[in-house]
């Protein structure tokens, strides 16, 4: 009972700020797209509103970066799984110029390769 009430390793909780921040980075992203293409596209009677096609790659990553990090850093972990698919669509990011969503991606595969983490995602999934 003891170890399910343990705190999680720093790391974990690195992986969940990065992908809070990473997702609210890219749905401001995907506003400023949105709003461009709209201008855009009225400025060229509709030709511009190919604009907005970066919204469909930055709004649902940054959905589930959201999501990630907000689980990771609430209090309770029971059944959490290592978000590698989510870092590798944040490695993927880099088609779009998305710098940020690059390093954290590589950051959080960094991170799950610790042995320290691996364990604590290891004892989640069987108690969750």
């Amino acid at each position: 009972m003891a170890d399910a009430l343990a705190a999680p390793p720093g790391k974990v909780q690195a992986i969940g700020v990065m992908h809070l921040i990473g997702g609210i980075f890219n749905l401001i992203i995907a506003a400023m797209w949105v709003l461009a293409g709209l201008s855009w596209g009225v400025a060229t009677l509709g030709i511009g509103f190919v604009m907005c096609c970066p919204v469909l790659l930055y709004l649902p990553v940054g959905i589930l970066e959201i999501v990630s990090g907000v689980r990771h850093l609430s209090s309770d972990h029971s059944g959490l799984q290592p978000p590698k698919g989510i870092a590798i669509v944040e490695i993927c990011m880099i088609l779009t110029c998305s710098t940020f969503s690059m390093i954290f991606g590589i950051l959080t595969l960094v991170f799950l390769s610790d042995p320290e983490v691996t364990a604590y995602y290891e004892s989640k999934r069987l108690t969750g």
